[in-house]
């Protein structure tokens, strides 16, 4: 007898995650084959149920109740001619039907309405337990798709039930149900707002330090470095920039501590270096020790910079604004890798807190590393990367417009790829998404680094934090940019 089939067999029992796997595998299977079978159980007798009331509906002058039961009856059974019939609909010449047009029709008899009502619950009981039973049973281990089936058809049924649209993670807002994340944005961007005021009103003035001998090597005329928060700030620039960029740094650091996670902290010697000319940037440059030979042409071609074995940072673009903007983001970086290990290999987190953080701190979309626009000439891209720049554009709203052209790109064709591989409208996407997640789903966000840090991908972390795939996300991150338009 030969040795590889008996090894291969020994191996196979041996492996317990093989085995675990197999096992997960063969319950999913299971489920959702018994959740086809209740189904297809259940559904013979509610039809018939849904039906009958219909009918007495009718009898009762309850027309709305009436168009509610055969509603649902055609959810269940797309084909019913009967219910087609009494709802009004026409068939089109390509077989479809069309719903009939004008408003709902209205409940005459008020008083049957509290037993209709009932007689509804009653008959759509054994439908939903039977599902709800088969659910429960699934756990962890029951298949997204099966979930959101199970949901569907119990919403079905029942558009009301608590249940399934908590399942769903919606509430009921002002008179109707609506996205959790939806009834939660605008109080999530009132409570960061008035966060921003607090944390800017509490900050204490920096102290005043003095320049080390590495700084003073430089060659360059600073003002006296300012210190706090795990912060240092100096430059050539005006006092007040300065002080600015001092305070930003830290409130972005005590925001991220909030929203990303409270580990988010800045390295240890952290240091900013504002510069306000060439002549200025090339000194720099020319001096600073730490800077190699084979590095230095490249760093002249940037507006800012980043010297990880000294951890020193600096920008040096032509204007405050930009500087401003260029530090807050470095800063944000740093502390994004600090707090998760996230890097520009995570491309839309890494861009999309950077880019999220610092319009909420400076007020400025001004600094990205992405690639050109995938449907634009290079003429029209530098024009909506101008128009992106300026202050008073909304980004979401821009995402909306690119939603609507069909241009705005899929979050599942996003996701996994570096920072050099995302374009312009991916920008708008990574803003988006980490703007659903401050918003609408706060405290999710920073498992979901936590676990992209750690090397996890983007569809097991969704999958486990958000019960949605990648595609499924992406559909509700539209519907949120939809749902929360003014």
């Amino acid at each position: 007898m030969s040795l590889h089939p008996l090894l291969l067999v020994l191996i196979l029992s041996a492996s317990p995650v093989t085995a675990g796997a197999l096992e997960a595998r063969t319950l999913s299977q299971d489920v959702a084959e018994s959740y086809e079978a209740v189904r297809a159980r259940e559904v013979v007798g509610l039809v018939t149920r849904l039906g009958e009331h219909a009918a007495w509906c009718k009898k009762k002058k309850l027309w709305l109740q009436r168009a509610l039961a055969y509603e649902s009856l055609l959810e269940l059974d797309p084909l019913n001619l009967e219910a087609r019939k009494a709802l009004g609909h026409k068939k089109q010449k390509d077989g479809s039907w069309a719903p009939k047009k004008g408003p709902r029709p209205t409940d005459r008899s008020k008083k049957d309405l509290e037993e209709g009502l009932a007689r509804r619950e009653e008959l759509s009981k054994p439908f939903i337990d039977a599902l709800k039973a088969v659910y429960g049973k699934g756990g962890a281990e029951l298949p997204v798709q099966v979930r959101g089936m199970i949901v569907a058809d119990v919403l079905a049924v029942d558009p009301e039930d608590a249940w399934a649209r908590g399942e769903r993670y919606e509430v009921k807002h002002e008179g109707e149900w609506v996205m959790m994340e939806v009834a939660n944005a605008a109080r999530g961007r009132e409570e960061l707002k008035a966060l921003v005021t607090k944390l800017r009103a509490e900050l204490k003035p920096a102290k005043i330090s003095s320049l080390t001998p590495l700084e003073e090597g430089l060659g360059l005329s600073f003002s006296p470095p300012l210190q706090s928060g795990g912060v240092r700030v100096l430059g050539t620039v005006d006092e007040e920039e300065q002080r600015q960029c001092s305070e930003n740094l830290r409130v972005a650091k005590e925001l991220l501590q909030v929203y990303v996670g409270e580990r988010c902290v800045y390295t240890d010697g952290f240091t900013y270096f504002l510069l306000k000319s060439e002549a200025e940037k090339s000194a720099f440059l020319a001096n600073h020790p730490m800077v190699e030979d084979s590095d230095r042409a490249f760093y002249q071609t940037l507006e800012s910079v980043t010297l990880p074995r000294a951890q020193h940072f600096g920008s040096w673009s032509d204007n405050a604004p930009r500087r401003l903007d260029s530090a807050c983001r470095q800063g944000i970086s740093n502390l994004l890798y600090h707090g998760h290990q996230i890097t520009g290999e995570q491309g839309w987190a890494f861009e999309g807190v950077g880019l999220y953080f610092t319009h909420v701190v400076a007020k400025t979309h001004l600094t990205w590393f992405v690639s050109p626009s995938k449907y634009m000439s290079a003429k029209e891209d530098a024009a909506f990367r101008e128009k992106l720049a300026r202050s008073n554009i909304n980004w979401l709203d821009e995402a909306r417009a690119l939603m609507k052209e069909d241009k705005l790109p899929k979050f599942h064709t996003m996701a996994g790829r570096d920072l050099n591989r995302l374009s312009t409208e991916d920008l708008l996407l990574c803003n988006a998404a980490i703007a659903y997640f401050i918003e609408g789903r706060p405290g999710v966000l920073p498992k979901i680094l936590k676990k992209l840090g750690r090397g996890r991908t983007e569809h097991e972390v969704f999958l486990e934090e958000l019960g949605m795939d990648l595609r499924q996300f992406d559909k509700r991150l539209r519907r949120w940019l939809v749902e929360t338009a003014d």
